[in-house]
């Protein structure tokens, strides 16, 4: 795994997520791509928009109506994503060692980081995401495909069964430049 992704879940897991463009270490001539084929369009860095998950006609927001994150995807095949809801509460300890069990539940239920490979299928427009590690260890060696569809700087990506509340979930991304 390289070092920029790397990075990407040291800051969320040691603290706050300050993450930018510049993580993903290369130029912004292919990160920027918005033709060609759907590898070439999802290269680059993301920020979350909203994030969904629907289930029997009822959407719920698990990380609120306005979510945090990032989500990075290299031309050599890696990624990394991090979402998060906007208010988690500061751990009154001042160290993450030593957080409540209230303070531990809103974290782990109010965020999740994770990271691996993916690759594209052109045919029906999806993604494969082979998750190597993650803070929702149930998904560690998983292999998770979405459906994936690009329109200029968003993308809005959909897995039909979710583990985070059932249901279909949705996740609309902007393209950070």
């Amino acid at each position: 795994m390289n070092m920029s992704i790397r990075k990407a879940v040291v800051n969320f897991v040691a603290g706050p997520v300050i993450v930018g463009a510049t993580l993903l270490g290369a130029s912004g001539a292919w990160a920027q791509q918005k033709a060609g084929s759907l590898k070439q369009q999802v290269l680059g860095t993301w920020s979350l928009v909203s994030q969904y998950v629907e289930q029997d006609g009822k959407k719920t927001e698990r990380f609120g109506s306005d979510p945090k994150g990032i989500s990075i995807y290299e031309r050599n095949g890696q990624f990394v994503q991090v979402l998060q809801r906007r208010n988690l509460p500061k751990f009154a300890s001042n160290n993450a060692m030593t957080g409540t069990a209230d303070e531990n539940k809103a974290v782990v239920q109010g965020s999740i980081a994770y990271f691996g490979t993916y690759t594209t299928n052109e045919k029906d427009g999806t993604m494969n995401s082979h998750v190597n590690g993650s803070t929702y260890p149930n998904f560690d060696g998983q292999d998770q495909q979405r459906k994936i569809s690009i329109s200029g700087d968003e993308m809005k990506s959909t897995l039909s069964t979710s583990a985070l509340g059932g249901g279909a979930a949705t996740s609309v991304w902007k393209r950070i430049k």
